[in-house]
C-alpha cells in the first residue's frame, strides 16, 4: 500500500511539475515575443525623435554658422563659438553613458540666450522673425 501511495503521489508530483514546466516555458516564450515587439516600436520611436531633433540641431546650426559670417560684439561672437561647440560635441553614436537630454537642454538654453542677445527678429527661422507684424496683447475688457 505504501509503493501505491508513493505513486500516486509520484503522478501528482508530476502533473505539478509538468504545469510548472509549460507555465514557465509559455512565460519565456511570451517575454521573447513582447521583448522583439516592444524592441521594433522602441526603435520606430527612437527613430522619429532622432530625426526630429537632427532636424532641430540642424537649423540651429545652420543659423549659428549664419550668424557668424556677419559682425557681433564679443560676447555674441562667444555665444555663437559655445553654441556651436555644445552642438558638434552632441554625442553621434549610441553610447549608453551619454547624457543626450542634458545635451539638449544646454544645447537649447544657449540657444534662447543667443536669441535674447541678437533680438529674436535678428535670427532667420525663429517664429517671430517669419512675421514682420509684432505680435501686440489686447489689455482692453
Amino acid at each position: 500500500m505504501t509503493t501505491a501511495s508513493r505513486d500516486i503521489n509520484d503522478l501528482f508530483d508530476d502533473i505539478v511539475l509538468t504545469e510548472e514546466k509549460e507555465a514557465r516555458l509559455g512565460y519565456e516564450e511570451g517575454l521573447k515575443d513582447g521583448q522583439e515587439q516592444g524592441n521594433e516600436e522602441g526603435y520606430k520611436l527612437g527613430y522619429a525623435q532622432g530625426v526630429s531633433l537632427g532636424e532641430e540641431l540642424g537649423r540651429i546650426l545652420g543659423q549659428v554658422v549664419a550668424q557668424q559670417q556677419l559682425k557681433h560684439t564679443d560676447k555674441v561672437r562667444r555665444s555663437l563659438e559655445q553654441l556651436r561647440s555644445l552642438i558638434e560635441q552632441f554625442p553621434r553614436t549610441n553610447d549608453p553613458q551619454a547624457d543626450i537630454v542634458g545635451s539638449v537642454q544646454n544645447i537649447r538654453s544657449s540657444h534662447r540666450r543667443l536669441r535674447a542677445l541678437l533680438g529674436s527678429n535678428k535670427i532667420p527661422g525663429t517664429a517671430s522673425s517669419e512675421s514682420p507684424v509684432a505680435e501686440r496683447k489686447d489689455y482692453s475688457f
